[in-house]
């Protein structure tokens, strides 16, 4: 076994306080395009800097449904990362999960203590009347509808963060504080650039945690860990065949 693989297992072993932070390099792995990095052919028909901006949203939501459309033929399943965060949280040694992800593939695993940055596309409401939309609901009305609308006549948003919003209060509040309790900080796929997101490193450092780092790229907090994998895949594949996950 690699070494530095038997050094993250016992990190693991001598730690009961564990938090993750988690970004769209361990979604890729179930298939969902990086919505913040790398070639996706998607990208050509749908330009993110319109889809996830609240400007244009308002102004045109359409094309913002569109994409939702395409990229909802797929059902997208949890992978192994997802897998072992939730074992991670069954033994007792996992307190929370602080996502940038949207897409809900940690709560479909079954991990309960999750904390959204983003927020999550399985939430929705009317812009108009602020009526709540079940995700089943919603659905529906996005096959139906080229715009999903409310019986108001407002139309259905999900509860993500557009460019140009302000992150959820709580779910924020609660990231910093699980990272500042933490003893060991599983940060995978993320680059740390989107802040405030990008802080919350710097919360467990301070406080005398240690800092693990899965990511593919580089990121600003490089020299401050005490480990670096660059293939997340592979990483959490040789953990899942260690503690025996399938």
């Amino acid at each position: 076994m690699d070494e530095k693989i038997k050094r993250l297992i016992e990190l693991i072993e001598l730690s009961d306080n564990i938090a993750a932070l988690t970004g769209a390099g361990i979604s890729t792995l179930s298939g969902i395009p990086d919505f913040r990095g790398g070639y996706n052919p998607i990208w050509d028909k749908f330009p993110q800097e319109k889809i996830f901006d609240i400007d244009y949203f308002k102004k045109d939501p359409s094309l913002f449904y569109d994409f939702f459309r395409e990229i909802s033929k797929k059902n997208y399943e949890p992978n192994i990362s997802h897998k072992f965060l939730k074992f991670l949280e069954d033994k007792g040694k996992l307190k929370g999960i602080i996502t940038q992800n949207i897409d809900g593939l940690h709560q479909k695993t079954g991990s309960k203590a999750v904390y959204e940055l983003h927020g999550s596309i399985y939430k929705n409401h009317c812009m108009k009347c602020k009526k709540k939309i079940t995700y089943d609901a919603f659905l529906n009305k996005v096959k139906d509808e080229r715009v999903p609308l409310c019986e108001c006549g407002g139309v259905i948003r999900p509860d993500i963060v557009f460019f140009g919003e302000l992150l959820p209060d709580y779910d924020l509040k609660m990231a910093f504080s699980l990272a500042q309790n933490t003893d060991l900080l599983l940060i995978a796929g993320t680059s740390l650039v989107v802040q405030p997101a990008s802080y919350i490193p710097t919360y467990t450092l301070k406080n005398g945690g240690k800092v693990v780092l899965i990511n593919r790229g580089d990121t600003y907090i490089n020299d401050r860990a005490v480990l670096i994998f660059t293939d997340i895949k592979k990483t959490f594949d040789f953990l899942a065949q260690y503690y025996k996950i399938t």
